[in-house]
């Protein structure tokens, strides 16, 4: 499957990256500000979040409903996140309406009225959203997880903020911060569909024009994991768990076989973990092992839900199976195994318009380039076993462990040699 990768860069300093998929009829349309949570003082966490939410409240001349219509109306899907390092502003509509998805971005992103009756509601919004995570503990662990290995640094910090200062925003204050963040020198176009990238270019250099604004030069503090166990009590039916290692940042040479390691742990369901606590001892129901990744840091994670009472089996498996991998690697079938699964994956994602959006904005983001499906797939077929050993050592460390619990446990059921921690 071809892919046609265009880049141009606006006079006032966007980049826009594209990729023509002429057998669709759709097209993927983001716009990603490389601000978010880390981005924020102390006492403005959770304005980046806030600010996503407020720009579909209103422009200059449309309401919040027309917004909402108008992207009805033509069968469209539009909305945004906000993560620790970035913010994305998306609409995904049939490859006739990218003009009028461009005039809404563009819209939402330079004439927010950020009206203060506006910011009152959205702020209870966002309280009714912190509460939901906190009575989702799958979720809020990782909150937990992060505020624990990270104390005192950004990227410990939610990204939704906290019910005090959620409250306290002033109008001035969130527009202050938009003004000072959401610049062009930040500013990422990302467009996969049945589009050409001159017409893009175009469209957005219309709506963009006179749009001129410096980036602040930023002075970004290095994150270190710290080693420690966190038993947190809440009266919940399971205790969720998770268990974290260093990891590596988003752009690490080394990243291709961080991820066939992650996919060997708990990555798959042919993974060690999937298949040993949960298939063959049946003692969780959920089980996996992710990758966080950063500018300048990461994490390989291991996530895990049970019954008090399984508890103490269930991470004494979990380390069983790391200290089996320290002690005898990685076998030449899990690899050849785990390299298939991420091809997959990668292969399948080509059919999806919004996944090769995502794709070209990361890859600007992290890397300042553009990889191909053909290069992302060999990089994944070089991976060695000695390369997936080399990370083994380095990273899965148990004096480098850090462990939080959420549920009804106390640290009486860890197992003696976490006590040190």
């Amino acid at each position: 499957m071809s892919e046609e990768y265009r880049k141009s860069v606006l006079p006032n300093g966007i980049r826009l990256v594209t990729e023509r998929m002429p057998h669709v009829r759709s097209v993927a349309v983001g716009v990603w500000v490389e601000t978010g949570s880390r981005h924020e003082p102390e006492i403005r966490g959770g304005v980046s979040h806030l600010i996503e939410h407020l720009v579909f409240k209103g422009t200059a001349t449309r309401t919040a409903e027309d917004i909402a219509r108008t992207m009805d109306s033509v069968g469209g899907q539009m909305d945004a996140f906000t993560t620790k390092e970035h913010t994305c502003f998306y609409v995904q509509v049939l490859d006739e309406h990218l003009p009028l998805a461009v005039e809404l971005l563009t819209d939402i992103l330079r004439h927010p009225l950020f009206n203060a009756d506006e910011l009152e509601r959205e702020k209870s919004v966002v309280l009714q959203e912190i509460k939901m995570v906190e009575d989702t503990p799958d979720d809020v662990i990782h909150d937990i997880f992060a505020a624990q290995v990270w104390p005192g640094h950004p990227l410990g910090r939610p990204i939704l903020g906290t019910r005090e200062l959620v409250t306290g925003f002033s109008r001035d204050a969130v527009f202050g911060h938009f003004t000072d963040e959401y610049v062009p020198p930040r500013i990422i176009i990302a467009v996969a569909g049945n589009v050409t990238h001159d017409r893009v270019v175009e469209l957005f250099g219309a709506r963009f024009d006179g749009f001129v604004h410096d980036a602040a030069t930023r002075t970004t503090e290095a994150a270190a994991l710290r080693p420690s166990v966190n038993i947190v009590h809440k009266n919940l039916e399971q205790v969720h768990v998770v268990m974290g290692f260093p990891g590596l940042c988003q752009a690490a040479p080394r990243r291709y076989a961080m991820f066939v390691l992650n996919d060997v742990i708990g990555g798959s369901m042919s993974s060690r973990l999937f298949q040993e606590v949960r298939e063959r001892q049946g003692l969780v129901y959920s089980i996996h092992s992710g990758v966080q990744a950063y500018h300048d840091t990461g994490t390989v994670y291991i996530y895990a839900a049970t019954d008090a009472g399984n508890f103490s089996k269930v991470l004494k498996s979990i380390l069983k199976e790391l200290r089996d991998l320290k002690k005898n690697g990685v076998m030449a079938d899990e690899l050849t195994r785990a390299k298939d699964h991420l091809k997959g994956s990668l292969m399948l994602s080509l059919e999806s318009t919004s996944s090769r959006m995502n794709r070209l904005a990361k890859h600007e983001m992290h890397l300042g380039s553009f990889l191909t499906m053909d290069a992302m797939l060999a990089a994944i077929d070089t991976v060695k076993l000695e390369d997936v050993h080399a990370l083994i050592s380095e990273l899965l460390d148990e004096e480098h462990l850090a462990l939080t619990t959420l549920g009804p446990l106390d640290r009486r059921s860890l197992p003696r040699e976490l006590l040190r921690h």
